[in-house]
């Protein structure tokens, strides 16, 4: 008599090989139907956590948002053809805010609907900064100036922001 033949090992360790193969099958349509809700949810979860669409305003005209597309568009306030290169911004549109040490601001509406802020600083090129047009709309260009829609909630002055023109602040 051996070991094996006296525990019996192999048997108690090798039986019910025949039931591996057979399992229950599940719905053909199961699958997919969980992998997109999946992805649905992965979608709704990263608009949620940035802020977006779900949890913002309805879209505006943004030529509404600020007073300064109300006046007529004067000298001052257009831009050249080098100043306006390669930005997708209605030359039509465009209003000066104001100037700060990082260059003349003007708000312009851009082609796809857009409220925008151009910045040109002499010997550079323009930047465009852009946000979708909303009621609650904000622009930061860069740490000196802010644009807010006019029913916005404005910067507060103990954090050194200041109004330099209708809905446009500066924190010099």
């Amino acid at each position: 008599m051996t070991t094996f033949d006296d525990t019996d090992l192999f048997s108690e360790a090798f039986h019910d090989f025949r039931s591996v193969g057979s399992s229950r099958r599940r719905p053909a349509l199961l699958t997919p139907v969980v992998m997109v809700a999946a992805a649905l949810l992965v979608a709704v979860g990263f608009l949620w956590a940035r802020g977006g669409p779900l949890l913002a305003d309805s879209s505006v005209d943004a030529s509404t948002l600020l007073p300064q597309f109300a006046a007529e568009q004067t000298s001052r306030d257009r831009l050249s053809a080098d100043e306006l290169d390669d930005l997708a911004v209605d030359r039509r549109s465009t209003r000066f805010l104001t100037e700060t040490s990082t260059g003349q601001h003007y708000a312009a509406v851009g082609s796809a609907g857009s409220l925008c802020v151009v910045t040109v600083q002499p010997g550079e090129l323009s930047a465009l900064t852009c946000a979708p047009p909303t009621q609650t709309a904000r622009i930061a260009v860069d740490e000196t100036l802010l644009v807010v829609a006019s029913s916005g909630p404005v910067p507060a002055a103990a954090n050194g922001w200041r109004e330099a023109g209708p809905d446009v602040f500066v924190n010099d």
